[in-house]
């Protein structure tokens, strides 16, 4: 019998004795497909955050980032217990982690939470084991973990310009707009109880303005959120600062009775206080107009 001769170009897979042999992938192959990642690896084209260290034996699943991009973290609650929150919109970034070992979620939250503060951050809001808010300067993030991977949303926040105002018509265009003001400026007394006067011109403006609105009543409230200290300190300094303003805005002739003396301690911040600045705006009297 004659031999026959053929040649046989094999393109998918050659089956002998019930046995699959499949073709080895050319490195151009692997490379050319998404889903061909290595094990253990982080995804394409994700690096690490710049302003947080990642945890130990993770890889980065997604990522992604954007120029403005607002996100709502959440707050420590206020005193009475009321849920807060904050909207943020800035230059964003996302990472998602993959723990490759297996560890408790409360252990996870704890490392985070060392991580954060090793970066220089302030925790803003801690839920164990699941929710973080932390603040570095104009840069926060929100850190949500359950236990087998977690998120990390940062937002470089560039803060609003902060201008007081300086005389009778700032605070005459505050209270039209906005029914009250925020007056700073007011130096007092290492006791709280009386006005150093040469160092606050500004009342002298609120005078004026209370002048010219002679008709109008008004709640003086003080208020004073401390980095150390207690609320029920700050309470009582803000107590003495709103009796001590109004005793020297009726000793020079604003009548007895148009201003009510609100202490307000460190109830309504305005800002958060773990920077100077923040400190600063906290640190108020505001002219609030009675309601009729």
């Amino acid at each position: 019998m004659g031999t026959r001769r053929m040649t046989t170009t094999f393109l998918t897979a050659v089956s002998f004795a019930g046995l699959i042999f499949l073709p080895a992938r050319s490195q151009a192959q692997e490379s050319a497909d998404p889903d061909a990642r290595q094990p253990n690896t982080d995804a394409p084209g994700c690096t690490d955050l710049r302003a947080l260290s990642r945890l130990p034996v993770t890889i980065i699943t997604s990522c992604d980032q954007g120029d403005s991009i607002e996100v709502t973290v959440p707050l420590e609650p206020d005193a009475q217990g009321n849920a807060r929150e904050k909207s943020l919109r800035g230059a964003y970034e996302f990472r998602e982690y993959q723990l490759l070992e297996a560890r408790p979620q409360d252990q996870v939250f704890d490392d985070l939470t060392r991580l954060l503060g090793i970066a220089g951050f302030t925790l803003q809001y801690s839920s164990s084991p699941s929710t973080i808010t932390a603040r570095n300067g104009d840069t926060w993030m929100l850190l949500e973990t359950d236990g087998n991977s977690y998120d990390v949303r940062v937002v470089h926040v560039k803060e609003d310009p902060w201008t007081p105002v300086k005389d009778a018509q700032g605070i005459s265009r505050e209270i039209e707009a906005h029914h009250r003001v925020a007056i700073y400026g007011i130096e007092f007394s290492p006791d709280n109880r009386t006005i150093i006067e040469q160092d606050s011109g500004i009342l002298g403006q609120m005078l004026s303005y209370l002048e010219q609105n002679s008709g109008v009543t008004f709640e003086l409230e003080s208020h004073k959120t401390s980095a150390n200290g207690n609320a029920d300190t700050d309470l009582e300094i803000t107590r003495l600062r709103a009796q001590a303003v109004v005793a020297w805005l009726e000793a020079h002739g604003v009548a007895s009775g148009r201003l009510e003396v609100k202490a307000c301690g460190r109830d309504k911040p305005i800002a958060e206080n773990d920077t100077p600045l923040g400190s600063k705006r906290n640190d108020r009297i505001e002219l609030a107009r009675a309601a009729p």
